[in-house]
């Protein structure tokens, strides 16, 4: 299975919605699925295959706009994540935390640290680390990333 899975289901779960939403992996369409899951579900409830759908669709577009690329966990699909800058996140988990808290733990949120993840503030972090925890609160809801420093070929292993 390849990662490429997940911008099927993301174009699947698009297609499945109404026109009027306007799906077009944008930040501003992450605001629309949020009030679509308000919509649609009741906190508390979680239902695996819309985690699935709406969780390919929050990490395809975080790949689209923040060039991130997805890692696939061959054994949990619904763990997968990406990678965007050196920073590890993980779509459907919070995707998981939005259907079962309610709109206590937004989509968009999510979408904002994911954005973070291509700023100097990063970089910073990585400075001379193989690796770093980024935590920002947004409310009550901590927003924690594992950084790691990727190597490039040029450098050496010492």
């Amino acid at each position: 299975m390849s990662a490429t899975v997940f911008r099927d289901i993301a174009t699947i779960f698009v297609g499945q919605t109404s026109a009027d939403l306007d799906l077009d992996f944008s930040e501003e369409s992450i605001k629309t699925v949020d009030r679509l899951l308000s919509a649609i579900t009741e906190p508390g409830k979680i239902d695996d295959t819309l985690v699935l759908s709406v969780g390919a669709y929050l990490g395809e577009t975080a790949c689209r706009q923040f060039n991130g690329e997805w890692r696939l966990n061959e054994t949990e699909i619904n763990d997968s994540s990406i990678l965007v800058n050196g920073c590890e996140l993980w779509p459907f988990r919070r995707v998981r935390q939005r259907l079962y808290y309610g709109t206590e733990r937004p989509l968009y949120a999510w979408l904002e640290m994911a954005k973070a993840a291509g700023t100097a503030e990063i970089q910073k972090l990585l400075h001379g680390q193989e690796q770093a925890t980024m935590i920002r609160p947004t409310g009550r809801d901590p927003l924690v990333i594992k950084v790691e420093r990727i190597k490039h070929a040029d450098e050496s292993n010492d």
